[in-house]
């Protein structure tokens, strides 16, 4: 049987989920790299797993969105698979997912995209890994937990916290926070609810599923 395909933008998504993943240390031309390598492996389909940042108010930390289509800030938008979300016990909601080249780190970004495409989250991978599913004529499915609210800005010392094999480069971040001390409640708030989104990916027990699902080659 075909195998499912996972990319993760951070090592320690990858490791909530215990399931091997491809990580793209939140990088959308890797994750898209990544995704490409999985399909030519042979992957039957391809998910995208793990934080995102919600854009609408209402979603707070640890919240679950299985989107119905990712969609780009050009008008690109891609269809999630409803099967393949059935199979792993998922209901697809009809609201959007955006996907992003770059961080969105602002309340006054957040309210701006929101408005501006209707995605009520984002992140920084579903869009490049929906790129190689479309091209590879794959199933496609994105599953993300709220981290940061709408309503909570990520403080400039995390801007460029995560490396590119998608772990956090604690030694710049401290750095960066010796920079901006003013950063540091932002950090620790940022920091629990993140905490609150990877036990959620836990418990969403993704490694049963995908050991229990079944995909033609």
């Amino acid at each position: 049987m075909g195998h499912v395909g996972v990319v993760c933008g951070l090592a320690s998504e990858a490791q909530a989920l215990g399931v091997p993943a491809a990580v793209s240390g939140a990088r959308a031309a890797a994750a898209q790299r990544e995704a490409s390598r999985l399909a030519r492996e042979g992957a039957a389909a391809l998910l995208s797993v793990g934080l995102a940042g919600a854009l609408a108010e209402g979603l707070q930390p640890g919240d679950l969105l299985v989107p119905a289509r990712v969609v780009e800030a050009g008008g690109r938008t891609h269809g999630a698979d409803a099967g393949l979300a059935g199979e792993l016990g998922f209901v697809l909601d009809a609201r959007s997912l955006l996907g992003s080249d770059r961080l969105v780190a602002s309340v006054a970004d957040k309210a701006a995209l929101f408005a501006a495409t209707g995605a009520v989250a984002v992140d920084m991978e579903s869009h490049a890994v929906a790129r190689a599913a479309q091209a590879a004529g794959l199933p496609f499915l994105a599953i993300r937990v709220i981290a940061d609210p709408a309503d909570t800005a990520i403080p400039p010392c995390a801007h460029n916290s995560i490396g590119p094999d998608g772990r956090v480069k604690v030694a710049a971040t401290l750095r960066a926070l010796l920079r901006r001390p003013q950063d540091l409640p932002a950090l620790l708030a940022l920091g629990r609810a993140s905490a609150v989104a990877h036990a959620r990916l836990r418990a969403l027990g993704l490694a049963r599923a995908l050991a229990s699902l079944h995909l033609a080659p």
